[in-house]
């Protein structure tokens, strides 16, 4: 199945729920996800709709995390 994620073309074997991506995608790349914040399609899919809201063929997501620093 075809995505967009943050702009590259990505493939998942299958449709899935927000939070099983975010806990795939996290581990796969190694990177902490806790705090991000999801779009699918422009459309902000809120944290505890994230079990909810299925990821589907040709769904541009962008994931967003925030880093603070000095």
């Amino acid at each position: 199945m075809r995505i967009v994620l943050n702009g590259a073309e990505e493939t998942l074997e299958k449709e899935m729920a927000v939070s099983e991506f975010i806990e795939k995608t996290s581990t796969e790349k190694n990177i902490n996800l806790s705090g991000a914040v999801v779009l699918i399609n422009d459309e902000l899919i809120k944290r505890e709709n994230w079990k909810d809201v299925v990821i589907k063929e040709n769904d541009e997501i962008e994931v967003l995390t925030f880093v603070s620093g000095g």
